[in-house]
């Protein structure tokens, strides 16, 4: 009895091992020092599901892979979406989104950040995928120079509502030449309170208008006319 149930454990823990895994999003990351998750010559890494998560209606021609590193994404089953265009003086830095998954409302899931400098992957701005609306996802980025971007990600907490973080952070990345090949390095991060959220103004209840009273015309006292006319 006992041999059965090892023989079963051990069943079970290599059927585990099979099971790929998922990462919750978490924007911890973004609170420590600087870590270095992006290594120089790295490959696309491949979509994490395939296919993609959500309804299929979310996917349909959302960017044309016009370019090498967008179709680069495209070949490793990443579906992109609002990928930013690089200013006229960068046009060797180049930033790619790309999801994997979508929610119920078609806002990207499994989404990556990826940067390519000259064609070549350079690395990501996250340590891991992001989806909407949770801690640590990707809301903007912009190329600032030949060798910085900066990003800027939601902060929730517990008592968060979905509509509404509570914080925003703004990252700094490099790009670093290591032994030649281009990679993306985290900088200094500031985070700020997102600020209340917003409030709809009241509409004002109109005041009834008075209905004026019927003017009556003045009473005209009767003519007196003379005797024996």
């Amino acid at each position: 009895m006992a041999r059965h149930l090892t023989l079963v454990a051990s069943a079970l823990l290599m059927l585990l091992a099979f099971v790929p895994g998922q990462a919750a999003a978490d924007g911890s990351w973004l609170d420590g020092p600087a870590t270095d998750w992006n290594s120089p010559g790295n490959a696309v890494p491949q979509s994490p599901h395939k296919p993609p998560e959500g309804d299929q209606r979310c996917f349909d021609a959302l960017v044309v892979p016009d370019t090498a590193a967008k179709q680069a994404l495209v070949a490793a089953g990443w579906f992109l979406f609002n990928s930013p265009s690089s200013p006229a003086a960068t046009p060797n830095l180049e930033i790619v989104l790309a999801q994997s998954g979508a929610d119920g409302m078609c806002r990207p899931n499994g989404y990556q950040a990826f940067v390519f400098v000259n064609g070549t992957f350079a690395g990501t701005l996250s340590p891991e995928v992001m989806d909407s609306r949770t801690d640590g996802a990707l809301i903007q980025s912009s190329v600032m120079s030949t060798n910085q971007i900066q990003a800027e990600y939601v902060r929730y907490k517990s008592q968060d509502p979905l509509c509404c973080p509570s914080a925003r952070s703004t990252a700094t990345f490099e790009i670093a030449r290591v032994s030649g090949a281009p990679v993306v390095r985290r900088g200094p991060v500031s985070t700020v309170p997102a600020g209340p959220p917003p409030t709809v103004a009241p509409i004002p209840t109109p005041r009834p208008t008075a209905t004026p009273s019927p003017v009556r015309p003045p009473v005209q006292a009767p003519v007196q006319l003379p005797r024996g006319q």
